[in-house]
């Protein structure tokens, strides 16, 4: 990353895993699958559904906890399978905050920036290694979220990685 965290209106991570592009895309889109990676210190493993069409809505799911985060505006941008999705970025709902043990105060302040938007951009490098791009924008200069993502990006990207080289994901990502 260049430039300074407050000053930066997006993140983009890269990353080669050693995995076909139909793999990378299920390690995104199977919410078996995500749930084997992509977790939260106190709202436990993470998935998101939805059918991956183009328009359609998706849920962010904390099942371990009995959480479900539904709104109409977490939309499936683009999908074209094994090359790239992009999905608008999930709400911050009040649920949602307390779960993750998010004071009040910090949780008006994230529903108050505007929606960001994550894309996956998947590319068959040959030799079975896959070039997977995350980019995440739509911040405004300052924002608090663009900081949390930053932080949490590399964690998951790392962990979904290593589960799909290994058929392991990393501890507690």
């Amino acid at each position: 990353m260049a430039g300074r965290i407050d000053q930066m209106t997006s993140f983009t991570y890269t990353t080669y895993i050693h995995a076909t592009p139909e793999r990378v895309w299920r390690g995104l889109t199977d919410p078996a699958v995500t749930r084997r990676y992509w977790r939260h210190q106190r709202a436990g493993e993470k998935t998101f559904r939805s059918d991956w069409k183009k328009g359609s809505t998706y849920d962010l799911a904390h099942e371990e906890v009995g959480l479900v985060v539904s709104d109409p505006e977490q939309v499936i941008l683009e999908s074209d399978p094994y090359r790239r999705l992009a999905y608008t970025w999930h709400t911050f709902t009040p649920e949602w905050a307390a779960q993750v043990g998010m004071d009040e105060d910090t949780a008006d302040a994230w529903r108050a920036e505007p929606r960001s938007k994550v894309a996956f951009d998947i590319e068959d490098t040959g030799h079975g290694v896959v070039k997977l791009t995350v980019i995440h924008n739509s911040f405004e200069s300052g924002s608090d979220v663009l900081q949390a993502i930053s932080n949490g990006w590399p964690a998951v990207l790392a962990s979904l990685k290593t589960l799909l080289e290994t058929g392991t994901a990393l501890p507690g990502s």
